[in-house]
């Protein structure tokens, strides 16, 4: 079962397919190719196209790259618009099988080894509560992305989330356990807290979370 942000992807890639087909039906035959009489209609179609495949896969997939190389071409004719559908289907189905979503774990870990580099030069120019709250970000974002792929409502606490990736047996109590100690960490910096934790206590949740974070979105 997919997610619901999978799912929105999925519905609005099925939508846009479906649109092709009223586009399509309003060709007109000429001596050499057939050309579609709604141009308005077909050029927006094409942008939300570009749009969709852009969010839902990414820059960097097959999918995107496929896409490109169709629309750096002026999109006019059927024959076109069958490629550019032919993309939506493989995207749709991808998506719906679950092939698609380490995408998102490639681009959110090259996103977090920068701000967790932040967070360690924070700390090491002595700000260790600005560094212990940036962690705290990257944290529950990760928590967030991690719950999303096992199908757990993502809108929620942290420390709710940590428990119920636990139960999923996406990891066992010793990580569990530790997870919750770095939130522990991570809210008391974030409350202005500064004394329930030292720059011991820091340098551990930073190696900690960049350790969990090189396991989870390898």
């Amino acid at each position: 079962m997919l997610n619901p942000k999978y799912k929105r992807y999925v519905d609005r890639l099925c939508e846009l397919s479906e649109e092709s087909v009223h586009i399509l039906a309003t060709r007109i035959e000429d001596s050499e190719f057939s050309s579609i009489k709604d141009k308005v209609r077909l050029k927006s179609w094409v942008t939300k196209v570009e749009n969709i495949i852009e969010i839902a896969c990414g820059k960097s997939s097959p999918h995107y790259k496929a896409l490109s190389k169709l629309t750096s071409r002026t999109i006019e004719h059927p024959y076109q618009i069958n490629a550019v559908t032919g993309v939506l289907s493989a995207a749709i189905d991808d998506i719906s099988n679950g092939f698609l979503t380490g995408q998102e774990f490639i681009i959110a870990g090259e996103i977090f080894d920068s701000v967790l580099e932040e967070s360690r030069q924070l700390f090491y120019t002595h700000h260790k509560d600005a560094a212990a709250v940036l962690c705290r970000v990257v944290l529950e974002d990760s928590l967030k992305r991690i719950a999303r792929q096992e199908s757990i409502d993502d809108n929620q606490k942290a420390s709710k989330i940590n428990e119920e990736l636990k139960k999923k047996g996406r990891y066992g109590q010793p990580q569990w356990r530790m997870i919750q100690a770095w939130l522990d960490i991570g809210n008391s910096a974030a409350h202005g807290k500064f004394t329930e934790y030292t720059e011991q206590d820091v340098k551990g949740f930073i190696d900690g979370v960049e350790s969990f974070i090189g396991i989870q979105f390898a």
